[in-house]
């Protein structure tokens, strides 16, 4: 015996959304009237509102049949808190009739976790390459438990594929992965918040690194936060399909191969800048074209997925999001422990 009330699970929010307007609610009319066609102004404002509470949305233009103008609609089983948050704001926002200005409340990622974590990778490099004799600990140590050894990866040493991402060759290289990756990762936090931009930028740079390790095989061997630099840029490009003008709208509607074709139309431009990126950034002559080509690959992977269950399920709430965040700092400290235990 099923309860109708009780709501669907993430693979039914994923791939068969029900969505529903919300004017025809908040005013207690039919879709079709008046009262639900929307002006830009309004409907914009709406899914400022919206985004600012992690509720999935998505705008639609109506068409002429429909009388014109632009509805806003959610999915059935968070519509009562999107009615509540659009009255709650129309009654705290009287109109004065002295104009108002609207203030951009989509997610935004706070650039203090980013810049904590960055400065972290920066003590971590000057500890590390410091030689402390009374405990027979080397920097060359930190090197042969920590990098990306394609032999010791094959052989079981999975840790290695995070650890790496900790390490590097000079203070250059370790300021230019801090400043360049610190901002793809900023740039993922101001759509997706910083803790789900910071688990996925690592994830998806130890998977690089293992699709690396695969791929060229023993003897290679490399360090670097490159992986996840290239894994965040990837990300963006990612999860931008499913963002227009800050908005989530999903795949929108349609049959599927019209909903396919609009992705591929959207992913085309942020595609297109990320290969670019990788030409640029990505390709020198002292550099681990393989590392960065699958960090890429991989937080593409990861931003396409994540972009369709938060447009269907809605961005973490914040307690959520410091959880992933201690996530991510966990997960590195976990794989250091792992390599010296080894």
């Amino acid at each position: 015996m099923s309860n109708e009330s009780t709501p669907p699970g993430v693979l039914s929010r994923t791939f068969r959304p029900q969505w529903v307007d919300i004017a025809s609610e908040l005013y207690g009319v039919e879709p079709d009237s008046s009262e639900c066609r929307l002006d830009h102004a309004t409907a914009k404002l709406w899914t400022l509102i919206l985004a600012s509470r992690a509720i999935p949305y998505r705008m639609r233009n109506r068409s002429a049949e429909e009388g014109g103008g632009h509805s806003v609609q959610t999915q059935a089983w968070s519509l009562e808190r999107a009615v509540e948050e659009i009255r709650l704001h129309r009654d705290e926002n009287v109109p004065d009739g002295r104009g108002m200005f609207l203030h951009d409340l989509r997610p935004v990622g706070g650039r203090e976790a980013t810049m904590a974590l960055m400065l972290c990778m920066l003590l971590f490099f000057w500890i590390y390459n410091r030689t402390y004799p009374a405990i027979a600990m080397f920097p060359q140590k930190w090197l042969n438990h920590g990098s990306a050894d394609a032999l010791e990866i094959l052989n079981g040493e999975w840790w290695r594929v995070f650890t790496a991402l900790t390490l590097h060759g000079d203070g250059a290289h370790v300021l230019g992965n801090a400043i360049i990756g610190g901002v793809f990762i900023w740039l993922a936090a101001r759509r997706l918040g910083s803790g789900l931009a910071w688990i996925l930028a690592i994830l998806g740079g130890g998977m690089g690194n293992w699709i690396n390790a695969m791929v060229l095989g023993p003897p290679h061997n490399s360090i670097g936060f490159s992986t996840a630099s290239f894994a965040a840029a990837g990300l963006l490009a990612g999860v931008a399909s499913f963002h227009v003008g800050g908005g989530q709208h999903g795949l929108g509607s349609g049959s599927i191969v019209q909903r396919f074709l609009r992705f591929l139309s959207s992913a085309l431009i942020p595609f297109a800048a990320g290969l670019g990126l990788l030409a640029m950034l990505g390709a020198g002559e002292d550099t681990d074209l393989g590392a960065h080509l699958f960090g890429f690959v991989s937080g593409l992977g990861l931003g396409t997925l994540t972009g369709l269950l938060v447009s269907r399920t809605g961005l973490p709430t914040r307690g959520f999001d410091i959880g992933l965040y201690i996530c991510a700092m966990g997960l590195i400290l976990a794989a250091w422990g792992l390599a010296w235990l080894a």
